[in-house]
């Protein structure tokens, strides 16, 4: 997968299995000492399914969400280390132009709304 820069570096979206995915969110740290609670949602997001796209954390949050807009990524989890102690996440849904501050688990319902799992019943 390229980035807008058209390089390899920096970029992932694969799944737990290594199949490409669409790109339905992506994740942006905030703050470097938030990383743990990011992996947690990151790999929470991969085991529902849902397409993630994560980018390099040296760009500023302008760069990466203006990216996740040229790319037509829908879904932005923000995590910050003020919200991380308390899982909550900032979720923007970049179509519908909403931001919310809510627990991880709401935040992954929510997307899985938009995105049901191939298995959903």
């Amino acid at each position: 997968m390229r980035n807008v820069e058209g390089t390899n570096v920096g970029w992932s979206s694969e799944d737990s299995y290594g199949k490409q995915l669409e790109e339905q969110a992506m994740v942006i740290l905030l703050d470097p000492k938030a990383s743990e609670a990011a992996c947690r949602m990151t790999n929470e997001l991969k085991l529902v399914g849902i397409g993630l796209k994560m980018v390099d954390e040296k760009l500023d949050v302008g760069e990466q969400l203006t990216t996740a807009k040229k790319l037509g990524i829908r879904f932005i989890i923000c995590i910050s280390s003020d919200d991380s102690s308390t899982d909550q996440v900032k979720l923007m849904d970049m179509l519908d132009l909403y931001e919310k501050v809510m627990p991880m688990d709401q935040a992954i319902y929510c997307i899985e709304k938009i995105y049901p799992p191939p298995a959903f019943t």
